[in-house]
């Protein structure tokens, strides 16, 4: 296990980190258009004095902005970060139950870097809200819980969907050598090398990245959850993911059931004027359809087609 701090500008004043700590994870990106200007000189100064590194991204769908613009904008400013850094979302303003949000930031950042991300988020966000789909995609987690928050580890989170977090932040009250006061600590339950493959280290920046896509059904099972909205946000959305709405549709139509065909079957005292009122068809529409030769003459147990 290893003991680390996480950082933004409000710790621009850390001159070194030949201190008691293994990794340092600074804040690079906020939105779209703010970077923290402090963010690389406290990387370089951290990776000068020999410690794991990380990088985080505050979202903000509050402001409007997209997953897909957002997760550019960071990784457009952490590129010389890339296989040496792990990458993290932090996941704690807007519409927290917005998980789709979340989820499509991870995935455009790891289609654009071939890292895959790890979710940040309080330990009361996380088991509040639904991020299973983000669990099934194996991505990794930094959860925040302080308890009496008095600098000290106290109780351990305890989190539904994920079987293991990767990083506990147990105190924003944390004091490190060389820096007098307050700051976040945290504990990674790993060693140096699992550090490095969240890190995606043993990577090339310059090799080509697979983009990550999802099958039709597993859109359609999206879209079935409410992911991707309803009408023309349906279908703007998923054009935008580079899917075919209308056959991601029909995927949908065949898991409900929608695209089976209706049938009735005859009892005693039914009439097909009766049968046609009911579905809201006419006499002539069920005759043809099943090709009746009398509509006096139908039978109990007769099968047709609404």
């Amino acid at each position: 296990m290893l003991k680390g701090i996480d950082i933004s500008s409000y710790q621009a004043g850390i001159e070194n980190f030949k201190n008691d700590v293994d990794f340092v994870i600074c804040k690079a990106t906020e939105g779209v258009g703010y970077v923290d200007k402090y963010c690389d000189s406290l990387y370089q100064r951290a990776k000068r004095d020999g410690k794991l590194l990380g990088v985080y991204h505050f979202a903000r769908p509050d402001l409007g902005n997209t997953p897909e613009a957002e997760a550019k904008w960071f990784v457009d400013n952490i590129k010389g970060y890339l296989n040496e850094a792990i990458l993290i979302l932090d996941w704690e303003s807007g519409d927290l139950s917005n998980t789709y949000y979340a989820k499509k930031f991870l995935d455009t950042v790891y289609s654009l870097t071939g890292v895959k991300p790890l979710l940040y988020a309080s330990s009361s966000v996380i088991n509040r809200y639904n991020f299973t789909d983000i669990v099934n995609s194996n991505y990794g987690l930094w959860v925040a819980q302080y308890g009496i928050n008095n600098g000290n580890a106290n109780e351990k989170p305890v989190v539904k969907n994920w079987n293991f977090y990767a990083l506990w932040q147990y105190t924003s009250r944390g004091r490190i050598q060389g820096y007098e006061q307050d700051i976040d600590m945290n504990y990674f339950y790993g060693d140096k090398e699992a550090w490095l493959k969240y890190a995606n280290a043993d990577r090339s920046s310059n090799e080509p990245i697979e983009e990550v896509k999802k099958s039709i059904n597993e859109i359609a099972q999206d879209v079935i959850k409410g992911y991707y909205g309803n009408g023309e946000e349906r279908k703007n959305k998923l054009s935008n993911d580079g899917y075919n709405p209308k056959e991601v549709q029909d995927k949908v139509n065949e898991i409900l059931g929608l695209n089976k065909e209706k049938v009735y079957t005859i009892k005693t005292g039914d009439t097909l004027s009766g049968i046609a009122n009911k579905y809201g068809v006419t006499v002539d529409y069920l005759k043809n359809k099943n090709n009746i030769q009398n509509v006096n003459l139908i039978y109990a147990g007769q099968v047709i087609k609404i």
